[in-house]
């Protein structure tokens, strides 16, 4: 029977065979998870907490944290209480989103750090779904009366407007909004803004070397990414493997799946002198079953990657998680060797003469299938990478993917189609710009402000930022 088999159809028998046992993997693995653990299921999505608020008491004059002081959190998800640690803070877990009272405990303080500014004990808090450590912060000082009520004014407290701290933004106070809260406000989400923007050009550099080798806009790119949490969970989540072995893990299966797509779809419909749209309109099939698939294997809930929510590293009113800081440090280490990959290896000069001239490079003796089978590999790997830790920095589901794919295609447009550098000054761009909007925008509307952006760049610049014009006709 082998004996029958041609050349070209044997790469797509082995990525059909591939593909197929990932896929029974995924089936077996998940499906004993599921029946074996449902109660275990259960209990998690029921006590897994995404949202907390972070509580700062601290004095007005020289900004230290007061430290045990009582604090009691009432609202649409229940009562809750804790103590501010050494620093002042306190972290208290919300089971779901809605609008909270933060109460703290004024019989507990200190005589010379004095009291909360009239009004602002307790306070209103609003928790949008996803948010992590939303900030209530408290001014202690000897001049405010204990239990102190304001008189109305035109300047009382503000309007609450959303912010953005971790992937949702940080939340609201009724406190007033002084220069003071606005750099605490300002901090945390330029940080995450730049953390968030490094893990979406993980994605964005992968899918931009795609459409420069072979001109293919790839709409299920945010299925990579997708794949790649969900093979993370699968095995840090369902099978206990540690992260040092579930990350690796989940990169070179996400690699395998770039490299079964290219060799079972892509290579033969290139071969077959497929146009470049009907291509792109393949890969919006390919995104929409692709997630079909997804809810099928692991249900349409969120899931919840093992993590730890103890802050590891706080700097002033800035506090992140472990993953947060292993989340930007390892993407800072793999663009540079991406970097280093195309300036420095063969064959990342034959990626970028390719991507410059496909014909001259097939001419100069470049082997283009070969080159573009190893870009599907390495963008299937980034991508999948990007989706480990963006179900770190917010949450998984089935279309964790698809929910940042536009923002993967912006940061590709705004830094200049084809461009890998310039998909990693789009993306931080586009990170920071999202998160730092919420400072003055609703929080829903936290994706229009980068949108608006692109727009007017794309209007000034239209190559993009790091693009090259090109002459028509």
């Amino acid at each position: 029977m082998l004996a029958g088999i041609r050349p070209g159809q044997s790469a797509r028998l082995i990525a059909m065979l591939i593909a197929s046992v990932v896929l029974c993997l995924s089936v077996v693995l998940g499906g004993s998870a599921l029946g074996a653990s449902a109660a275990e299921t259960t209990a998690s999505t029921s006590t897994a907490t995404e949202q907390s608020i972070l509580v700062w008491v601290r004095t007005d004059a020289d900004k230290v944290g007061v430290p045990n002081v009582s604090i009691s959190v009432d609202g649409d998800g229940g009562a809750e209480t804790g103590v501010t640690g050494a620093d002042g803070k306190a972290v208290i877990p919300v089971s779901e989103p809605g609008t909270y009272t933060v109460t703290i405990d004024e019989d507990a303080l200190p005589a010379e750090t004095g009291y909360p500014r009239p009004s602002t004990n307790p306070a209103k808090v609003e928790v949008f779904e996803g948010n992590t450590e939303v900030p209530a912060i408290f001014f202690l000082s000897p001049d405010n009366a204990k239990g102190a009520v304001a008189a109305p004014s035109d300047e009382s407290t503000s309007t609450p407007t959303p912010g953005a701290t971790g992937d949702a933004g940080a939340g609201t106070t009724t406190a007033p909004v002084t220069v003071d809260t606005f750099w605490l406000r300002f901090w945390p989400q330029l940080v995450t803004g730049l953390i968030f923007g490094l893990l979406i050009a993980l994605a964005a550099i992968g899918a931009s070397l795609i459409y420069g080798t072979t001109g293919l806009n790839n709409f299920a790119h945010g299925e990579l990414v997708t794949f790649g949490a969900l093979m993370a969970y699968l095995f840090s989540g369902v099978m206990g493997l540690p992260a040092v072995i579930a990350i690796p893990a989940a990169m070179i299966l996400g690699g395998l799946f770039g490299w079964a797509q290219d060799a079972g779809i892509w290579r033969p419909l290139r071969k077959r002198g497929l146009g470049l749209i009907p291509m792109m309109i393949v890969t919006i099939g390919l995104s929409l079953a692709l997630r079909y698939v997804f809810v099928l294997l692991f249900g349409p809930d969120r899931l919840t990657l093992p993590n730890s929510t103890k802050p590891f590293l706080v700097i002033g009113s800035v506090s992140l998680k472990f993953t947060d800081v292993a989340g930007a440090v390892i993407a800072i280490v793999v663009i540079l060797g991406v970097a280093l990959v195309l300036t420095k290896t063969k064959i990342g000069k034959a990626m970028r003469a390719v991507s410059d001239n496909r014909a001259l490079a097939s001419a100069s003796g470049i082997n283009v299938e070969r080159v573009i089978r190893v870009v599907w590999v390495g963008s299937g790997a980034l991508a999948a990478l990007a989706g480990v830790y963006v179900g770190y920095y917010q949450s998984l589901r089935w279309d964790t993917g698809a929910s940042i794919l536009l923002l993967i295609f912006a940061a590709i447009t705004l830094g200049g189609l084809g461009s890998a550098y310039g998909a990693l000054v789009g993306a931080v761009i586009i990170g920071l710009i999202m998160n730092l909007s919420t400072l003055w925008i609703p929080e829903n509307l936290k994706f229009v402000a980068p949108l608006v952006l692109m727009i007017i760049i794309l209007l000034v610049r239209p190559q993009g930022i790091l693009g090259r014009k090109e002459r028509v006709g």
